[in-house]
């Protein structure tokens, strides 16, 4: 890293975080509402603050007031002095409580359409953090139906994982 408080390309942790909030925003509008998205990430920042004191300096204008962009977000540089991988510990239940929030509006490919909306660039420095979409990924499928109605399921008997298709009822 460059410096305590940049990414490896030199961009900020309060970037970061700032892109990967109107990120999610990006892909869920066409899914649900505007309003419906900048509310789940009004209180889902709300609610974690208890876990994550730091973000306490993102600011996110009222509902009534965006004009949905970026710059409806603000972040205080102060959160560039705490600790990537906790930031990426934030970053990461956003994300997937997000997603959870969205429930099937978000669609199966969410996260494929969030990482090309997040950018290369920026997917690779909260992959640094700690963020992993592919864990996402992977528990979504896991805890529920995919598009294809098959659901992942653990065969006690064994550590083999096997595969169930939901008949259409």
């Amino acid at each position: 890293m460059a410096e305590d408080n940049e990414g490896n390309q030199g961009i900020y942790y309060s970037d970061v975080i700032k892109r990967t909030l109107y990120s999610l925003i990006v892909v869920a509008r066409p899914k649900s509402s505007k309003d419906y998205a900048w509310s789940i990430i009004k209180r889902l920042l709300a609610e974690l603050k208890t876990d994550y004191d730091f973000l306490k300096y993102i600011h996110i204008d009222e509902i009534e007031n965006l004009e949905d962009t970026m710059d409806d977000i603000t972040v205080m540089s102060s959160l560039n002095d705490i600790e990537p991988k906790k930031i990426g510990q934030a970053i990461q239940n956003i994300i997937d409580i997000f997603k959870t929030r969205m429930g099937n509006k978000a669609g199966y490919f969410f996260l494929t359409e969030f990482k090309e909306t997040l950018g290369n660039e920026y997917h690779s420095i909260i992959k640094e953090m700690g963020v992993d979409l592919r864990l996402i990924e992977l528990q979504s499928k896991i805890y529920g139906w995919d598009s294809g109605k098959h659901k992942i399921k653990d065969k006690f008997d064994s550590n083999i994982a096997y595969i169930e298709k939901k008949d259409d009822v």
